[in-house]
């Protein structure tokens, strides 16, 4: 008797695993980065509203769509991102340059220059010669000869006010969230991105997959 039934027992669980192989797997469940994205340090992505010193901030990330709200302070620097031409490289400007070196001429043939009216607040990295050194080395300067290549893309920074976004431009943020997973910000800057990863653009896009295919469109 008790053959007989281990016997259908082992039928039954046979039966049993034949119809589960048979079943179609599940696709597997897209990660939400929602809680994620609420927590990193920038945004980036389309400005939905502009009131007093806050503003909304939607982004797209992944299958995911995040709404992050920024809080504005007095001392944030605003900034819009534009393309320029060399006309806008003037002396006394400040210029951040991407490029890549020519072991020749020993100048940096760039590819892209973004010139903005002072030092941004955010670290940089500088190369260059070493001159005019001073306290034992505790302050000197850096050059760097720059030969700005044909195709190389030229962008300028200009200081606007909060007040200047309005609902569907492009904007990315960085600052330090708060516990409630909002963004008080420090930097925002508008506009089309030099192709920086530091700016959020370019190769390195992060949050704003939505201006790549625009500009897809419009060529």
């Amino acid at each position: 008797m008790k053959r007989y039934l281990i016997g259908i027992g082992l039928i039954a669980v046979g039966f049993l695993g034949g119809l589960l192989a048979q079943q179609p797997a599940q696709p597997p469940r897209a990660p939400d980065f929602s809680q994620f994205a609420r927590r990193i340090p920038v945004a980036f992505g389309t400005v939905v509203s502009v009131q007093g010193n806050t503003l909304v901030v939607q982004a797209a990330f992944g299958e995911n769509t995040v709404t992050r709200t920024v809080t504005v302070s007095n001392n944030a620097q605003i900034q819009r991102s534009q393309p320029a031409t060399r006309a806008d490289i003037k002396p006394n400007t400040v210029a951040v340059v991407q490029g890549q070196p020519d072991p020749q001429t020993g100048w940096l043939r760039a590819t892209t220059v973004v010139v903005m009216p002072h030092l941004p607040r955010e670290g940089v990295t500088v190369v260059g010669r070493v001159y005019d050194v001073k306290g034992g080395g505790s302050q000197f300067g850096v050059s760097a000869p720059v030969l700005v290549n044909p195709d190389a893309r030229v962008f300028k920074m200009t200081p606007i006010k909060l007040a200047d976004l309005k609902p569907g431009e492009r904007v990315f943020v960085r600052g330090r969230p708060d516990e409630q997973g909002n963004l008080v910000a420090e930097t925002i800057v508008a506009g089309e991105m030099p192709p920086f990863g530091g700016f959020g653009g370019g190769r390195t896009r992060g949050f704003g997959q939505g201006p790549r295919r625009e500009r897809a469109a419009q060529r």
